[in-house]
Parts: structure tokens; sequence; C-alpha cells
């Protein structure tokens, strides 16, 4: 390891230490695919890899609309042409699934339940102009610090 590299790796690791954020996580869903007023089973391991502190455990759950739209356009100089303009709407429902963590390094926690899809959520379809997706993020909120998060896509029928 060259002298740089040594500089920046303690860096991070000050980092780290000032702002609590040493950890992995691994998140899983029970299934893919859900219904709308559905109940979907979720699993988030926390590993902390030095000192962790985290101020709470979320779930985001995201969806996004694109449509894209072809408009006439008049040049200044008169001339018309086509072209293509995207339009996206957003939806985001949090979920706080745990309070505040804090853990040694070599500490594990498990943080399993259950999360219901809002019934009133778009199914996820891919059009011809239109598509509608889902994600579904696990997010340890770190103060200060890099919030450790894993996504999964999910679809709604």
């Amino acid at each position: 390891m060259g002298f740089f590299d040594a500089l920046k790796e303690g860096a991070k690791k000050l980092t780290d230490r000032v702002t609590g954020g040493y950890g992995k996580i691994e998140f899983t869903i029970d299934r893919q695919e859900v219904k709308p007023g559905e109940e979907l089973p979720y699993t988030i391991h926390v590993s902390a890899t030095g000192e962790l502190k985290a101020k709470r455990v979320l779930l985001h759950l995201r969806g996004e609309e694109t449509t894209s739209v072809e408009v006439e356009i008049e040049d200044p100089d008169g001339t018309k042409r086509t072209d293509w303009r995207n339009f996206t709407n957003h939806r985001e429902e949090e979920f706080e699934v745990h309070g505040s963590l804090e853990m040694k390094e070599g500490e594990t926690k498990e943080i399993s339940g259950k999360i219901t899809i809002p019934a009133d959520c778009q199914p996820t379809y891919r059009g011809v102009a239109t598509q509608h997706e889902w994600t579904l993020e696990a997010d340890v909120d770190v103060p200060m610090g890099k919030d450790l998060k894993e996504q999964k896509k999910i679809i709604v029928r």
C-alpha cells in the first residue's frame, strides 16, 4: 500500500468514526410480485464493520411513471420540427421499521416484518409511451454520514 492509499484509508476510517457509518446491509423481500393492499414480508440484515450509529431504519416504496410525448417545436428561424418530451410523476411512501441502532464492530442485527402495499398503488406497466415502475429501498439512516442502502424492484399487479 502506497502513501496516498494509506492516507485515503486513514481518512475513510476517521470519517466513519466521526459519522458512525461502519456497516453493511443485506435486504431481502419474500417475493417480487405484490398486489395493492397486500402485505410484503422483508428482512434487513445489518452488520457492523466498526462502530455503527443510526438514527432509524426505513423502507422507501417509490413509484415512478414516465410518459414520452411527441411535440412540435418551432425554432427561432420559423422551422418546425418534432421532438420528444418526457414527463415524470413520482410517489413515495416511507415506513419506519426500526428506531435508533448502536452497534459495535462485529455485531449483527436482523430486522424483519411486513409492510402493506397501499391499496391505491398503480400497477407496474410498460406501454408504448408510458411506463410505471416500483422500487423498495431499505435505508439505515446514519446522521451526518453515508446511509446504508439496498434497493429491490417490485412488480405491482
